[in-house]
C-alpha cells in the first residue's frame, strides 16, 4: 500500500498532513468496516460508525503511546463506538 512505517504515518498525522491522514485512512478502513459490520448490523449503520470511529481516531491519535499495534487501538475505538 505505501512504503511508509506505522510510525511514520502516525507522526504525519499528528501533524495533521492530510495525505498521510489519507493513507491511514485507506490502511485500516476495510478491516475496521468490517468490525462496524459485525457490531452495527447493516452496511448503513457500520458506514456511520465507521466515520464517526475515524474522527475519534484523529482526535485522540495524540494519546497512542505505540503499545500495541495501531490497528488493535483503532479496532478498540470502533468497537467502543458500535
Amino acid at each position: 500500500m505505501s512504503d511508509f512505517t506505522e510510525q511514520e504515518i502516525v507522526k504525519q498525522c499528528l501533524k495533521n498532513n492530510g495525505i498521510f491522514q489519507k493513507m491511514l485512512y485507506e490502511r485500516y478502513a476495510p478491516k475496521m468496516f468490517v468490525v462496524c459490520l459485525r457490531y452495527g448490523g447493516n452496511k448503513e449503520e457500520a458506514k456511520d460508525i465507521l466515520q464517526e470511529g475515524f474522527i475519534i481516531v484523529f482526535e485522540k491519535l495524540h494519546q497512542f503511546r505505540g503499545e500495541g499495534s495501531l490497528e488493535g487501538w483503532i479496532r478498540k475505538i470502533m468497537v467502543n463506538k458500535s
